[in-house]
């Protein structure tokens, strides 16, 4: 970390268990950060628009644990990006590094960001968020990252 930094994350961050999350842009750069700084444990993934990896990152093999959670519309959306992640997806088993994707029903894209619940109509009638209650939808969203980052981190608890 940055010398500034240095002193308040000592003995506040378990650096065996760091792991990244990102959404949309912020979930391709913290597969494209896994990749390249192998003190990342596992990544999760949500809704992540995969067009910014690096080639070298995008016709690899993920570096650590991976959780994609997508949207209804992913596939519908950006017919590239699916095609990018089933390669991802497959090369990583390959290697024999757990990675998976899962669809949440009734999401759209701002439905992994707090917007929704900010905003739900205005975000629903514009089709931004999907058809499930904004905060039920985060919950489960919430659920699912924590039960693959509890299975990834700590192998103990299985």
């Amino acid at each position: 970390p940055p010398p500034a930094l240095e002193g308040e994350l000592v003995g506040g961050v378990d650096m065996g268990t760091l792991s990244c999350c990102g959404h949309s842009f912020g979930g391709a750069s913290c597969v494209q950060a896994c990749a390249r700084d192998p003190r990342f444990k596992a990544c999760v993934a949500h809704d992540a628009w995969l067009f910014p990896l690096s080639d070298d990152v995008a016709s690899g093999a993920l570096a650590a644990p991976t959780l994609f959670l997508n949207a209804d519309t992913f596939d519908m959306l950006w017919e590239e990006g699916s095609r990018v992640l089933c390669s991802l997806l497959a090369r990583s088993r390959e290697k024999g590094v757990e990675a998976v994707a899962y669809g949440v029903n009734g999401t759209r894209h701002q439905n992994y960001s707090d917007f929704p619940l900010l905003a739900p109509q205005i975000t629903m009638s514009i089709g931004v968020a999907g058809s499930t209650d904004p905060k039920e939808a985060l919950d489960v969203v919430h659920k699912c990252d924590t039960a693959f980052l509890d299975y990834a981190l700590y192998p103990e608890m299985r």
